[in-house]
């Protein structure tokens, strides 16, 4: 992904295999309590007015990224060939890695800032150690929708292990975030957890009509890669890698969400259209391409429930193909794009808000294409290592 050079490198790039691989282990079980939700006052939302009203996504300087294609090129020509991983070197740098975490998060702990405390209750592993520090962060800042956010989706996960205020968390949560899709499907989730049905069913309900999608991806990378910059001397590629990598192992739990609408909409026509309804919102609205994809899946098993099969075989005909684009889109890929995202604060920020405008799929789609334009307006910066295929 990354130009390696050094161990301090290669201990990064080996870190964001490693938490990349742990975004899929999504299938864990929930603990609630019983309690009333609280909604906001509107949550109703029109698609087509969505799609109107967004605007479009930011351009990057181009004066950063002529910076960037030359010195990318200039590396590539310096860079010596890898050579393939051992199994040991890969365990060495994985076990670095967790060390520098652990170094890390005891680091941040001992701050007075909400979002240090934050970050470092997402690298701690110990479950009661999370929430305490989730506790103080919030204590700190009880109207940052990110924190809160995060403090509900880590102690649903914890609430088996430890005691944790979930349900204030949520009240917390729906009070700033209400308008949220993502902070509905997962209160839902957790009252299903609890066999709760008729209220997470209005959860659903919520999240299947709420303004907006944000799993807070992009807002998760920023953090870590301030955390880093203030925890540890690593450089500005070395700690974008990683908070990318480390982002991936901090997405929702997507599998709490399909299994719950599989089982539910199998005997409730109600919970079939609200987990539909979601799956559509998600797809219009949402920034990430595992969340659309999740969306996807939602309103197949919805159609399937409510005996729509015509409709569920032209949806899956959708993913198909959606599905082969991406698997062409490796195959067509040039991971020097990455090394000119990460290259600079600059066009960092910008990749950020084209995400958090159009999404992944297009963000990634716009920084190619002004590659392509700037390398047609200036051949020379067409390195032949580099961008020749």
């Amino acid at each position: 992904m990354f130009g390696v050079s050094t161990p301090r490198r290669l201990a990064g790039l080996l870190g964001i295999v490693a938490l990349s691989l742990l975004a899929y282990a999504f299938f864990q079980r929930e603990n609630s309590e019983g309690t009333e939700i609280i909604v906001p006052s509107s949550t109703s939302v029109d698609i087509q007015q969505i799609e109107a009203n967004t605007s479009p996504p930011p351009e990057l300087p181009a004066a950063d990224l002529h910076s960037a294609l030359t010195e990318v090129c200039a590396d590539a020509a310096t860079e010596p060939a890898g050579g393939e991983w051992t199994q040991e070197e890969i365990q060495a740098q994985i076990h670095d890695f967790n060390q520098q975490k652990l170094r890390l998060s005891q680091n941040l702990s001992a701050s007075s800032s909400a979002e240090h405390l934050h970050l470092a209750a997402l690298l701690e592993d110990d479950p009661a150690s999370r929430v305490a520090l989730l506790d103080r962060a919030i204590s700190i800042s009880p109207s940052d929708s990110f924190l809160l956010w995060g403090a509900v989706r880590i102690c649903s996960e914890a609430a088996e292990a430890t005691a944790c205020p979930l349900r204030n968390w949520e009240q917390l949560l729906i009070a700033v975030d209400g308008q949220n899709s993502e902070s509905w499907v997962r209160i839902a989730a957790n009252r299903y957890a609890a066999n709760e049905y008729a209220a997470a069913l209005e959860a659903m309900r919520y999240a299947s009509t709420a303004a907006e999608t944000r799993a807070y991806w992009t807002e998760t990378i920023e953090m870590v890669e301030r955390g880093l910059a203030a925890g540890s001397d690593m450089d500005f590629p070395e700690r974008v890698g990683m908070a990318f990598g480390f982002a991936a192992s901090e997405l929702p739990r997507y599998g709490d969400y399909i299994r719950m609408c599989e089982d539910r909409s199998a005997q409730s026509v109600d919970w079939a259209y609200a987990c539909l309804a979601y799956g559509q919102l998600v797809e219009v609205q949402g920034k990430t391409e595992i969340g659309v994809s999740i969306s996807r899946d939602l309103q197949r098993l919805a159609q399937e429930a409510l005996g729509e099969a015509d409709k569920a075989a032209e949806l899956k005909r959708r993913q198909d193909e959606r599905r082969q684009q991406r698997l062409d889109s490796i195959e067509e890929y040039n991971p020097a794009i990455e090394r000119l995202i990460v290259s600079s604060p600059t066009l960092f920020s910008a990749y950020m808000a084209a995400i958090r405008t159009k999404g992944e799929e297009a963000a990634r789609r716009q920084v190619t294409v002004e590659i392509e334009r700037l390398i047609e307006q200036q051949p020379g910066l067409a390195c032949e290592k580099v961008w020749v295929r």
